[in-house]
């Protein structure tokens, strides 16, 4: 067991009580902790501070080999934001990043008296798993910019958002190509969709 521990006197703690078992503490804040320090394959199983939720999520998913397995308790909301589909509400850019690196599943809803102090929300336990991609992005870069500018302003359609960032003859003859309409918006595409298009004008940006 390797537990990273931000506070001094908690990891000192941690540490006396653990001693003689094969428990590994690390006094060191996760966000800056070098995650290739760490063995590759780990159960990775954190109670996530709903503040710095996104940041570390990021941190591990952008690290697939180091886990086979994420178990999380984060804010509800957030949950659902993460396992949410094309067509939802809660569907969103931040869906599409946790969707391209692994699968999710919602286990169960915790509620918010199941904490002390109690907080004003419900929270809820998370799966992610690595996913084994067969259609990859071939700059994810790109592929992540092209999201980001798709829901900055979801009212937008997709042809409009995007024509900020791609020439409208490309993004024209490339949505064509997808077989979608352009007023179509970001949250009618699935991440595939969102791969195929960004490998589509992978070649050529910024400048297209």
């Amino acid at each position: 067991l390797i537990a990273v521990e931000t506070d001094q006197a908690l990891a000192d703690e941690l540490r006396t009580e653990s001693h003689n078992t094969s428990t590994k503490i690390i006094h060191a804040d996760f966000l800056e902790y070098p995650m290739e320090s760490l063995p590759d394959n780990l159960k990775i199983i954190g109670n996530l501070p709903y503040y710095i939720s996104t940041p570390i999520i990021d941190k591990i998913l952008t690290h697939p080999k180091k886990f086979s397995a994420f178990y999380l308790t984060i804010q509800y909301e957030l949950g659902r934001r993460l396992a949410a589909g094309p067509g939802s509400k809660e569907y969103g850019g931040f869906s599409c990043f946790v969707q391209y690196y692994a699968e999710q599943k919602l286990l169960f809803r915790i509620k918010n008296t199941a904490f002390r102090p109690i907080p004003k929300v419900d929270s809820c336990f998370l799966k992610l798993t690595p996913r084994v991609r067969q259609s990859k992005a071939q700059d994810e870069p790109w592929l992540f910019q092209i999201i980001r500018h798709a829901f900055q302003q979801r009212r937008k359609t997709l042809y409009n958002a995007l024509s900020e960032v791609i020439k409208t003859e490309k993004l024209q003859e490339v949505l064509k190509e997808l077989r979608l309409e352009e007023k179509v918006r970001a949250e009618n595409l699935s991440i595939e969709n969102f791969i195929a298009l960004s490998n589509l004008t992978a070649s050529d940006h910024p400048n297209l």
